[in-house]
């Protein structure tokens, strides 16, 4: 009894012993944070393990290799280099993932569906977004392009006007020698004029 014991305890101690640590690791992760999206896809290949980062980032099929960088196996674990040391990717349960002060959540291929759509839908409304700005800001340059073109016109108006002015002034200098004529015709000139500008902006014709 008690070397049928041993010999169970023996042959789970092989099966322990002979559990690939690695096999947990291939599949899709998704980062926990609120503030990024990002997912990750682990995979193997003719017993390369391979990582890919930019899972979200890249319109074209991630399936494609050139996608993938490779990953170390050192001591049961996953790493690469940042360029500064190795990060592990740990596995502290079957779902989830520690890489560096990361966690990631294991997901499955309709998550990873579900998280493109959220992202499409974000960049659809970013872009409407930036164009309703694009579209303010030109309708607030017509709008100041039609204003001065308004004020233009109104200072060319008001110039014809004064112009006008100044013909109907020298007409009268025939009556100079006449000055109670002289001062009649100019006050008809004065009080006309002066009810026509009050149709211009800022149009004052200089009267004595």
């Amino acid at each position: 009894m008690i070397k049928f014991k041993l010999f169970g305890l023996v042959i789970l101690f092989l099966s322990a012993c002979s559990k690939n640590p690695y096999e947990a690791y291939p599949g899709l992760w998704e980062r926990q944070d609120e503030n990024r999206k990002e997912v990750i896809e682990i995979k193997q290949a003719d017993g390369i393990f391979l990582l890919n980062t930019t899972v979200l980032k890249d319109k074209h099929d991630n399936s494609n290799s050139h996608n993938f960088s490779a990953l170390a196996k050192v001591d049961g674990q996953l790493s690469f280099n940042n360029g500064l040391s190795n990060i592990f990717l740990v596995l502290s349960e079957s779902d989830t993932l520690i890489v560096g002060k990361d966690k990631y959540k294991r997901i499955s291929s309709n998550r990873l569906d579900e998280i493109k759509a959220e992202l499409a839908k974000l960049e659809q409304e970013r872009i409407a977004t930036q164009q309703r700005a694009i579209e303010e800001r030109e309708q607030e340059r017509l709008a100041q392009q039609e204003s001065m073109r308004q004020r233009n016109l109104e200072r060319e108006k008001c110039q014809a006007l004064l112009d006008k002015i100044n013909v109907e002034i020298a007409g009268i200098k025939q009556f100079s020698a006449n000055n109670a004529k002289w001062t009649a015709e100019y006050e008809k000139i004065k009080q006309k004029y002066t009810e026509i500008a009050k149709q211009y902006v800022n149009c004052k014709p200089d009267f004595f």
